[in-house]
C-alpha cells in the first residue's frame, strides 16, 4: 500500500483559496506526518473583484487580502494557492503503454487532437490515473488539465504583489484527491480508503464535481449552479437583507422534508430544494457517464463540502435520489484545526504534493 506522506515542512506555509464569495486563508505546518493548521480565517471577496477564477480588480482584492494577513499576524512568506474555473478544461484520454517520461513528448505533437483550441493560451498539465484494457491491449489512462494562462499569470502577480513567494498553484479537484488519499478517515469513523468517491464542492458560483477512485482523480466536471443562484431564487420570493438570507438558510431544519401546510418557511424549503434538484439532475449525468465508461466503475460514496453543504438535509436529498451513502465533511484524521475543516478543505488539500506518494 502506498501511503501519502508530507514533506518536511520546517516552516509555516500560507494556503489561499480565492472564491467569488469568500477568500479563505490558512497558515499550517507539518509535524509527525500530521497537518497542524495554526490559523484559519476568511474575508468576503470584494464585489466585482473576482469571478469564476479570474481576477477582475487586483488592487481591491490585494488590499483586502493584505489587510487580513496583517490583522491575523501571518509572518510566513511561502504561499500555496488553489483555483477552480469553468474555463479550466479537463479531458481523459488513452495513450499507449510507454514509459511515463515519454508521454510528455507524445502530447507535445498530439495535444491538438484532444484539445482542438489555441493551446498557446493554456498551461497544460497531465497525470496518469490508471490503465484501461481493450481486447487485452493495455493503455495508459491520462487526465489532461488545461488552465488559461491569464488565470495563472494574474494569480502569480497577485501573490508577488503581496510580497508572498508563490510556490504551488494547484487545481482544486487534484488537491482534493490527494487529501482523500492522505486523510483516509473522515467524521471520526467513516473509512474512505479504497472507495470510489464523488467529492462535491457546493460553492457560490458553481459546483465542482470530482470523482476519485482509490485516492486518484478520475474525472472532474463543473456544474454552473451554486449558492449565487440559490440566493437569487430566494430573493425573488422574499425581501431579505443579506444577513437575514444567511440566517434563514442556516435555520432550515431539513431541506429534504416539506410539511404540507403553506407557509413562508415551506416556500423557503421548496425553492431551496428545487435549486438543489437542478444540481442533482446535472450530477446524475456526470455519474452516469463515469459508470458507462467501464463495466467495473461504481460509486461508493458522495462527499459534500463547501458553503451549501451546511444547509441541513442536503445529504439526505442526494442519498435518497441516488441511493448512495452521502455525508457532509465535518472533520478529517491527520488534520488538526480549530476552525471548521469543511470551510477550509481546499486550503488544506493544497498542502499535499504529488511527489509525496
Amino acid at each position: 500500500m502506498n501511503l501519502l506522506k508530507l514533506p518536511l515542512l520546517n516552516k509555516n506555509i500560507i494556503s489561499i483559496d480565492i472564491g467569488s464569495y469568500e477568500v479563505k486563508i490558512i497558515e499550517a505546518k507539518k509535524r509527525n506526518n500530521l497537518i497542524h493548521v495554526n490559523k484559519a480565517f476568511s474575508v468576503l471577496t470584494p464585489e466585482g473583484s473576482y469571478e469564476d477564477g479570474y481576477i477582475k480588480n487586483e488592487k481591491i482584492l490585494s488590499k483586502v487580502i493584505r489587510d487580513e494577513i496583517k490583522k491575523n499576524r501571518i509572518t510566513s512568506r511561502t504561499a500555496y494557492l488553489t483555483i477552480k474555473s469553468t474555463d479550466i478544461i479537463t479531458r481523459e484520454i488513452q495513450l499507449p503503454l510507454v514509459e511515463p517520461k515519454e508521454i510528455s513528448g507524445m502530447l507535445k505533437f498530439q495535444l491538438t487532437e484532444y484539445l482542438p483550441m489555441d493551446i498557446s493560451r493554456y498551461e497544460v498539465q497531465y497525470k496518469i490515473i490508471g490503465r484501461v484494457y481493450n481486447r487485452e491491449k493495455g493503455k495508459h489512462n491520462v487526465l489532461i488539465v488545461a488552465i488559461p494562462k491569464d488565470i495563472v499569470e494574474k494569480h502569480y502577480f497577485l501573490l508577488t504583489g503581496l510580497k508572498l513567494k508563490p510556490e504551488v498553484l494547484d487545481y482544486q479537484s487534484n488537491s482534493i484527491s490527494k487529501l482523500i488519499r492522505f486523510s483516509n478517515i473522515i467524521n471520526e469513523d467513516v473509512f474512505i480508503l479504497g472507495k470510489t468517491i464523488v467529492a462535491i464542492d457546493l460553492g457560490f458560483n458553481n459546483t465542482n464535481v470530482s470523482i476519485i477512485k482509490d485516492g486518484k482523480l478520475q474525472m472532474s466536471r463543473t456544474i454552473e449552479i451554486g449558492g449565487e443562484i440559490l440566493d437569487k431564487n430566494i430573493l425573488n420570493l422574499f425581501n431579505f437583507t443579506k444577513e437575514e438570507l444567511v440566517e434563514k438558510k442556516l435555520n432550515i431544519e431539513d431541506v429534504s422534508r416539506i410539511i404540507g401546510n403553506y407557509s413562508d418557511y415551506n416556500r423557503l424549503i421548496n425553492v431551496t430544494k428545487n435549486t438543489f434538484e437542478s444540481i442533482i439532475k446535472k450530477l446524475e449525468n456526470i455519474i452516469k457517464y463515469y459508470i458507462s465508461k467501464d463495466i467495473e466503475n461504481e460509486i461508493n460514496m458522495i462527499l459534500l463540502y463547501g458553503g451549501l453543504s451546511q444547509i441541513s438535509g442536503v445529504d439526505k436529498l442526494l442519498s435518497n435520489y441516488f441511493n448512495i451513502e452521502t455525508t457532509v465533511l465535518n472533520n478529517l484524521n491527520k488534520i488538526s484545526i480549530q476552525a471548521n475543516p469543511n470551510k477550509y478543505f481546499n486550503c488544506i488539500s493544497t498542502l499535499i504534493r504529488d511527489e509525496e506518494v
